[in-house]
C-alpha cells in the first residue's frame, strides 16, 4: 500500500504553475523491487495542479494494465523540479523516469546521468516510435545517443489578431511573406491605430534563432570535439537586433519591460487586443485564445519564409531515464506508455501540447476543443516542409539565455546598439561554453 506524502511548492512564474501543492508516494529506498515482490521505479515531474491530476490517473491506469509494477511519484513546480533533481543527481539518486526539459537535456545527458534508450526503442521494441516523426526523434538525441523521447511537439507560429491588422490596411500574404514584410506590417499597425504591432515572447532568444534559420543559420552548433559554438554571422545578428530597435524606437512594439512584467495571460496585451501579432509556438494560440477579451478573436498562421526549412518540430518536453536505474525496461515501459498508449493519451489530453505520435493524435481528435484542433491541424499543415529540429541546447545555455534576455531588453530602450549586442552575446557565450566544456 502506498503512503502519500504532502510537499508544500512554491508557484514558478516561468512555466505560470498555480498550483502549490505536490504529493509523492513517500518511499525514499532505492531497493528496484517492492517487499510484496513487484518491480518499482519512480517517476517525477513539474506542472500545474491540472497535470498532477492527470499523471496520477495515467499512473492508476499502467498499473492497473502492468500490475506487476509499482510506481511511486513525486511532483514539484518548475524552480523547485530542478533544485531537486540536482539534489538527487548529485546523491546518484535520480529518479528512474523524470520529465525533462530541452535546456538540460545536454547538462544531465552529457554527464552520463540519463540511460540511452537506443536498445529499447525500434520495431517490436519496448518504445514504439514508427508513429513518431524522425525529427522529433533526433531531438531527443546526443551525441549518437536516444537520451529522451517526446510526448508533445509544438512549432513556431504567428499568433494574429487579424482585425487590428486589418483595420490598419497592414495584412500579409501568410503563405508567402518575409521577415522584412512582417516588419513593415508591424510599423504600419502603430501608424494606423497607435496600437502595438507585436509584442515579443519572454524567452525572447527563439525570435533570433527562427530569424536565424530563416537564413540558412543555426543559434549554435558542436564542433569535432563536441564542444557548442555559436553558429551564425555577425551580419544576420545585427540585421535582426537592428529591426527589434527600430520597432522599439517607433513604439511599434513595447521594451522588453512590460513582456516581462506581465503576470497573466489574461494581461497580456495580445488577449485585450492591443496587439496585432505574437511570434510563439503554436500550443501558446490555445492559451491565448482562451485568455481573450470579449471580441478578441485570434487566428493562427504561419511564420514569415515559413516554407524554406526554417520551420521544426519542437518537444514540450521529454522522459528520460537514469542511469542509475535498476530497471529500465520497466522505466522504458512506462515511458512508452505515457507517450503512445490510447487509455494514457485521453487521460492526459492535450495538457502537455499536441502528441507527437500521429496515432495517439488522431485517438483524442474529436475530443479536442476548437481551439485545440486548430492547434493541431497547423502541425498537420506543416508537415511537408518542417526543416530538421535544431541542435540540442549545450550545457550553461540557461545562463547564455539570461544574457540574451538582458542584450535584447537593451536594445529596446536603445541603450545598445546591435554591435555592441553582438560583442556581448559573442563574447558571454565563449565564456560559458569555455567554463562547461573542456
Amino acid at each position: 500500500m502506498k503512503t502519500k506524502s504532502l510537499l508544500l511548492l512554491g508557484a514558478s512564474l516561468s512555466v505560470l504553475a498555480l498550483g502549490i501543492a505536490g504529493c509523492g508516494n513517500g518511499s525514499k529506498d532505492k531497493e528496484a523491487d517492492s517487499a510484496d515482490g513487484k518491480t518499482k521505479i519512480s517517476f517525477t515531474w513539474w506542472g500545474a495542479e491540472v497535470r498532477h491530476e492527470k499523471y496520477i490517473k495515467a499512473i492508476e491506469a499502467f498499473e492497473k494494465e502492468n500490475p506487476d509494477i509499482d510506481v511511486d511519484y513525486e511532483y514539484a513546480a518548475w524552480d523547485d523540479y530542478w533544485k531537486k533533481l540536482a539534489t538527487k543527481s548529485a546523491a546518484g539518486e535520480l529518479p528512474d523516469v523524470m520529465q525533462m526539459d530541452g535546456s538540460y537535456l545536454a547538462q544531465y545527458g552529457q554527464k552520463n546521468q540519463l540511460a540511452d534508450l537506443t536498445e529499447f526503442t525500434g520495431e517490436g521494441k519496448t518504445i514504439d516510435t514508427t508513429n513518431i516523426d524522425p525529427s522529433i526523434i533526433d531531438s531527443g538525441k546526443l551525441d549518437d545517443k536516444f537520451f529522451a523521447i517526446a510526448p508533445a511537439v509544438n512549432a513556431m507560429s504567428m499568433i494574429t489578431n487579424q482585425a487590428l491588422v486589418d483595420k490598419a490596411g497592414a495584412s500579409v500574404d501568410y503563405e508567402n511573406y518575409n521577415f522584412e514584410d512582417w516588419v513593415a506590417s508591424i510599423e504600419k499597425v502603430k501608424q494606423e491605430t497607435g496600437e502595438y504591432g507585436m509584442i515579443d515572447v519572454v524567452d525572447n532568444y527563439v525570435l533570433l534563432q527562427y530569424y536565424l534559420r530563416t537564413q540558412g543559420e543555426e543559434l549554435l552548433k558542436y564542433n569535432d570535439e563536441g564542444k557548442p559554438e555559436l553558429a551564425f554571422s555577425k551580419e544576420n545578428f545585427i540585421t535582426f537586433m537592428n529591426a527589434i530597435g527600430k520597432l522599439a524606437k517607433e513604439e511599434a512594439i513595447p521594451t522588453a519591460e512590460v513582456a516581462s512584467n506581465i503576470k497573466s495571460f489574461d494581461e497580456n496585451p495580445l488577449s485585450l487586443g492591443k496587439v496585432a501579432y505574437y511570434q510563439n509556438w503554436n500550443n501558446q494560440f490555445v492559451t491565448y485564445t482562451q485568455s481573450a477579451a470579449d471580441r478578441v478573436d485570434l487566428s493562427l498562421n504561419l511564420p514569415y519564409s515559413a516554407k524554406d526549412g526554417a520551420l521544426f518540430y519542437r518537444p514540450s518536453f521529454f522522459y528520460s531515464v537514469a542511469q542509475t536505474s535498476k530497471n529500465k525496461e520497466a522505466a522504458a515501459k512506462f515511458a512508452n506508455f505515457l507517450v503512445n498508449d490510447e487509455e494514457a493519451n485521453k487521460i492526459i489530453g492535450t495538457e502537455r501540447g499536441i502528441p507527437a505520435s500521429t496515432v495517439a493524435k488522431d485517438t483524442i481528435y474529436e475530443d479536442m476543443t476548437d481551439e485545440e484542433k486548430v492547434a493541431s491541424d497547423y502541425l498537420d499543415k506543416i508537415a511537408d516542409y518542417v526543416g530538421e529540429a535544431s541542435p540540442v541546447l549545450p550545457v550553461g545555455f540557461s545562463e547564455l539565455n539570461t544574457h540574451f534576455k538582458d542584450v535584447f531588453a537593451e536594445i529596446t530602450y536603445g541603450t545598445m546598439t546591435a554591435e555592441e549586442a553582438y560583442d556581448s552575446y559573442v563574447a558571454k557565450a565563449e565564456e560559458i561554453f569555455d567554463e562547461n566544456y573542456d
